[in-house]
């Protein structure tokens, strides 16, 4: 407890140095997951049939650590996410939770709509869903991309390219007129403060290459 109690009271800090808003819990947690559409928040629904046996059961999300403020004079919300899942039936007489999954996130508002487009580094699991190639191999060989707009998508990542490479894989998504990242939790939870201004100025970086192209 005394380990939370102080990292809250760090966060707190942080957010205070910067002028921003802090909340322990968030509480406008609706309006901000829809907002977020696609993963880690909402997951592609299994089919009746899915291997290994059909869970009923619903997800609960919860946002924590919600910090809220100007970033390069743009809107940014930085947050740490759990999505809990409630076992109502396994098959076999199971209920309760699932282990919870955790992650950290940061989502910064565009000044203009954009097509969508997610880009997540390639893992051994496949995708739910095939993606597409952009022509550049240093990024179709490090990401699986996806897009409702194809021809604009391939040229924004190729002009992007360095970018993408320089550095750790990073996920992330834009959807209207927001740039979103998340990360699993590290082993320690709670939001990792010495990355926050890391992850905002690759996110602006990637915003400011992308909305001129529109």
């Amino acid at each position: 407890m005394d380990g939370f109690a102080r990292r809250l009271r760090a966060t707190r800090a942080f957010a205070a140095e910067r002028g921003w808003t802090f909340a322990a819990s968030g509480r406008e947690e609706d309006a901000l997951l829809d907002q977020l559409r696609g993963e880690p928040f909402h997951l592609p629904e299994r089919p009746p049939d899915a291997f290994p046996y059909p869970v009923l059961g619903r997800h609960r999300h919860r946002l924590s650590e919600v910090m809220r403020g100007a970033y390069r004079d743009r809107s940014a919300v930085v947050f740490a996410y759990t999505r809990e899942r409630e076992i109502l039936d396994d098959g076999f007489g199971r209920r309760g939770r699932e282990n919870s999954g955790h992650w950290v996130a940061a989502l910064l508002d565009l000044p203009a709509p954009v097509p969508r487009l997610q880009v997540t580094p390639r893992t051994p699991a496949p995708p739910a869903r095939p993606g597409v190639t952009i022509g550049d191999p240093r990024v179709d060989g490090r990401f699986h991309v996806h897009t409702d707009d194809p021809a604009w998508a391939g040229e924004a990542l190729r002009d992007l390219a360095t970018v993408l490479l320089d550095g750790p894989a990073l996920a992330w998504r834009i959807s209207g007129t927001g740039i979103l990242t998340w990360a699993p939790a590290r082993l320690t939870p709670g939001i990792p403060l010495d990355q926050v201004d890391v992850t905002l100025d690759r996110l602006a970086t990637i915003a400011g290459r992308l909305v001129p192209l529109v």
